[in-house]
């Protein structure tokens, strides 16, 4: 029996702890509990962090195989690496801290990785068009504060853009918020998270 493919990223600097790890955990056990025929594909890019954009990847990049020298050859494997892995996930789930209104700069060194020319997004005389199948995304925040749909979200306007540009439109988002606002607030926002949760793994 071939098994279909979750891809469980954890962004969250707090290893021990972190309410979008938890969340993002819950998530993937319940949907492994409802969908027998999935496999989970485990991927922390806060403890297994990714090297962040720098001269040599842009290179790797921009340049055919043939030309690579050997630090690029690595380079393009571990690009190659999580590009495969992205695209043969057939569901996406995130756990995603909100650090200074935005995503996790460990996150942004793996979008980084994964949006690549040819292989995620192609260049059109139309402009750029995504490559990669409409599959579901889940996207689960965690938030000291309250911001969705506010202006101080940066975070999910830019993650909901990313993924359509590669061509997905599937793109969820279960926010737990106002955690830093008191006990109150903050049993509220994870209790609204987890019945989020509950409402999209049914």
């Amino acid at each position: 029996m071939s098994h279909k493919k979750l891809l469980h990223i954890d962004s969250s600097a707090r290893l021990e702890g972190s309410e979008s790890r938890q969340l993002s955990q819950q998530f993937v056990q319940q949907w492994i509990d409802a969908h027998s025929d999935y496999q989970v594909i485990e991927r922390d890019i806060a403890s297994k962090p990714l090297p962040h954009l720098d001269q040599t990847m842009l290179a790797t990049m921009m340049s055919p195989a043939e030309q690579h020298s050997p630090e690029m050859t690595v380079v393009a494997d571990r690009i190659a690496l999580l590009v495969e892995e992205f695209l043969a996930a057939d569901v996406i789930v995130l756990g995603v801290p909100m650090y200074n209104l935005g995503i996790p700069s460990t996150l942004k060194a793996y979008i980084d990785h994964i949006v690549m020319a040819g292989k995620t997004f192609a260049y059109t005389d139309k402009g750029a068009v995504g490559l990669v199948k409409d599959k579901p995304v889940y996207i689960i925040t965690a938030r000291g504060g309250i911001h969705a749909g506010a202006a101080s979200d940066q975070q999910a306007p830019y993650l909901k853009t990313l993924f359509n540009f590669v061509g997905i439109d599937n793109v969820n988002f279960i926010h737990s918020e106002g955690l830093n606002m008191g006990d109150e607030m903050r049993s509220k926002g994870l209790q609204n998270a987890q019945q989020a949760i509950e409402r999209f793994v049914a």
